[in-house]
């Protein structure tokens, strides 16, 4: 349960591009469930950081990530993402996020990207 959750949150550090991820900004409660905390630093630059730790995920976040499209961002998104590109960043980042998923399901498998047991 840890190691998905700390996948996802690379997943989603990378897909925000949030390149302020520390230490300092994740908590942490007793039934260790993990609070990222400060996004600040999210979405100021357009790129698609710690993509190079992103080694495993679950299939249903993988699913939801090639699911994600331009309409569901504009809809739900677009009030808190700044400048007429920023929805077609972050879907330039997913698309970066899958093709690490698929190129690393191709090379190792899909039992070793995808080692949560989710039932």
């Amino acid at each position: 349960r840890w190691a998905r959750q700390v996948c996802r949150q690379r997943i989603f550090d990378a897909l925000s591009a949030n390149i302020d991820r520390n230490a300092g900004n994740i908590l942490i409660d007793d039934e260790w469930n993990l609070i990222l905390i400060d996004h600040s630093r999210a979405f100021a630059k357009n790129e698609t950081p710690f993509l190079d730790e992103i080694t495993q995920a679950d299939p249903e976040i993988f699913a939801a990530l090639k699911a994600l499209d331009e309409a569901t961002l504009n809809e739900h998104m677009k009030p808190w993402l700044f400048g007429k590109g920023a929805v077609k960043d972050l879907l330039k980042r997913r698309d970066k996020i899958v093709e690490r998923l698929q190129g690393l399901i191709e090379k190792r498998g899909e039992t070793a990207v995808f080692p949560f047991d989710l039932s």
